[in-house]
């Protein structure tokens, strides 16, 4: 819905626009020197119309993270504390934190009931660790079933928006060095 509205596409061609002027303007840059100006301006276009394309395909992602957070609040509230799904195998000890986060082993008095199931309490899995793994695989089929990748240009996301003059701008209205933060990517 977001990529075939009006707006969408009239960002699109401004896109192609700014990308057309930018091409003729180092062309003639190339040439000669008096055309800097013209080539600024005309690269100054360009990043402002790849900031606006890349913000129609930022919301898609920023709504889709706030679903999921709040789907996990809402799991996460109603499973917490259970166990979920035992591993294989005995997980490295930084593994297991992750694996058994949000289980609580400190009443476990007899570890004997675990040698009789052969399996042990530090192959619990808790629902967070579920969540992740479902979550990380529901997003990746989501966005290749339904998304549209950016043209060439705009694929940068939010680096594009802040590399625009706007983008730029607001950084420096909160006292931020736009140059100083870019040259660290």
């Amino acid at each position: 819905f977001i990529f075939n509205g009006r707006e969408y596409e009239r960002r699109l061609s401004a896109l192609e626009r700014a990308k057309w002027k930018l091409d003729k303007a180092e062309a003639d840059a190339a040439k000669s020197n008096k055309h800097e100006k013209r080539l600024q301006r005309a690269k100054d276009e360009y990043a402002d119309a790849c900031s606006h394309v890349a913000r129609s395909h930022s919301a898609p992602g920023i709504y889709t993270s706030i679903f999921f957070v709040i789907l996990l609040r809402i799991l996460g509230a109603e499973h917490k504390g259970k166990v979920m799904a035992l591993l294989p195998f005995v997980p490295l000890k930084f593994i297991s934190r992750i694996t058994a986060r949000g289980l609580d082993w400190s009443g476990v008095e007899d570890e004997a009931v675990f040698s009789e199931l052969s399996v042990g309490y530090q192959q619990a899995t808790s629902f967070l660790f579920i969540y992740f793994c479902s979550a990380l695989s529901v997003k990746f089929f989501v966005h290749k079933a339904f998304g549209t990748q950016p043209p060439p240009g705009a694929d940068r996301g939010l680096m594009n928006i802040m590399e625009s003059p706007g983008g730029k701008r607001l950084l420096k209205n909160f006292g931020i060095d736009a140059d100083e933060l870019l040259k660290e990517e």
